[in-house]
């Protein structure tokens, strides 16, 4: 039985052990990524120190007493963080839970997210991180037991801006952690940092895992890609991320040498050009508003090709870019400030990077020209916002659906 399919029935537990907040930090990052991660916070935060790691899973203590209650780390591989409480495990279930509430009470907070561990990479043997039917019947029987108490929660939404989050993380079925944040950039407002998918595009048929790569990092990012934007994808091949640009009425150029999906290729908004990156002629892309890049080739490769397209005289329109990035060996992640830096000397002052829940052995990094790109972009989805919340209402969608709609429109850029 694999851990999506187990149930708390299976997993009985009962003793709880906790901190105080302020001497202890949970760090969620994807499987695999723990070393990497320890790498990033002994740089620049070396008042952490290490403690307790399961895969995706870490604490570490805050020797620095001045730490506020809304830190910021430093990172790129980190998923979320917060304040740790401690942990539960033992024989009882119920018990678990109601101690669980007990915290629970000392927090002032209508958010609960729960969600299990990475127990995979993301997309190997059928594995994406989206909620498990494990974290999801515990964060139920939760938000019963609370009840009982008088106290009303929020599970698994999009938290807003300020909010306080209560973070139930299983790291095994019969060990659950529990911790704090208070929400602020996109991620920290995800449940265990990776984004809820609608139920249109968690059923939709996509062509590749790219569509919720880019369908993530667009989130993440802050950027509403506008009807009619010209965008290219470098390594496009077979087809995901053109797939979502073409569903937001995009008008999009595929660059790879290898074939698309027929669907994707024939699309009327489509014009496809079977060569590398470095190959196309530069004036192809005199029109493009936003470059994507997912080539399966060393950063360095990728960037190189990057900057042969930015800095020809002949492609001046493009606003921002949004590049997959390998990591073949996560020493790299030591490189990550100069690639911030080079991206910037290329006339996009505003880098982020950050390795996304849909991410596999790999990076995302965001580069704008200007930030007012953004806030146009985030305009535009807030015009749309209104027009969304008056139809839900005529239709009778639930308040929240329309609440998880405005927090998605109208997401900022902090992290």
């Amino acid at each position: 039985m694999t851990p999506k399919q187990r149930t708390i029935r299976d997993f009985p537990a009962s003793r709880i052990e906790t901190r105080m907040p302020g001497e202890f930090i949970f760090v969620v990052c994807q499987n695999g990524s723990g070393a990497a991660l320890k790498r990033e916070l002994a740089a620049h935060h070396p008042q952490l120190k290490f403690a307790f790691s399961r895969p995706g899973f870490l604490t570490f203590k805050a020797t620095d007493a001045n730490l506020p209650e809304r830190f910021s780390l430093k990172s790129t591989i980190a998923r979320t963080y917060g304040w740790s409480l401690g942990n539960a495990k033992g024989e009882n279930a119920k018990e678990l839970v109601e101690q669980v509430v007990d915290q629970l009470e000392q927090q002032a907070t209508k958010h609960l997210h729960v969600w299990q561990r990475d127990h995979d990479i993301p997309g190997s043997r059928g594995f994406e991180p989206t909620p498990t039917v494990l974290a999801t019947e515990v964060g139920q029987r939760v938000v019963a037991a609370a009840k009982n108490r008088n106290l009303e929660l929020v599970l698994n939404r999009n938290a807003g801006v300020d909010d306080k989050v209560f973070d139930l993380t299983i790291v095994e079925p019969n060990q659950w952690w529990m911790g704090f944040h208070i929400a602020g950039s996109p991620a920290g407002r995800w449940p265990g940092g990776a984004p809820l998918l609608p139920q249109p595009v968690e059923e939709k048929e996509v062509v590749s895992r790219a569509y919720y790569k880019l369908f993530e990092a667009l989130m993440w990012a802050g950027i509403h890609i506008k009807d009619g934007d010209v965008c290219a994808e470098i390594g496009s091949s077979p087809g995901g991320a053109c797939q979502l640009l073409l569903e937001r009425n995009a008008k999009v150029i595929a660059i790879d040498p290898a074939e698309l999906e027929p669907e994707i290729a024939e699309h009327e908004n489509l014009r496809y050009i079977r060569a590398r990156g470095k190959e196309v002629k530069k004036r192809e892309l005199k029109d493009v508003r936003w470059l994507m890049a997912d080539l399966n080739v060393a950063p360095k490769y990728t960037l190189d090709t990057i900057e042969e397209i930015v800095t020809n005289q002949n492609v001046t329109k493009v606003m921002g870019l949004v590049l997959t990035l390998k990591m073949p060996d996560w020493k790299l992640v030591e490189e990550i400030p100069g690639w911030i830096e080079r991206v910037k000397s290329f006339g996009f002052q505003h880098v982020r990077t950050r390795q996304l829940a849909f991410n596999r052995r790999e990076i995302c990094l965001i580069g704008v020209r200007d930030k007012f790109a953004l806030r146009s972009s985030n305009k535009k989805a807030g015009t749309k916002k209104h027009s969304k919340k008056r139809s839900a209402q005529k239709s009778h969608v639930s308040k929240q659906d329309v609440q998880d709609e405005q927090i998605k429109a109208t997401q900022t850029t902090k992290e």
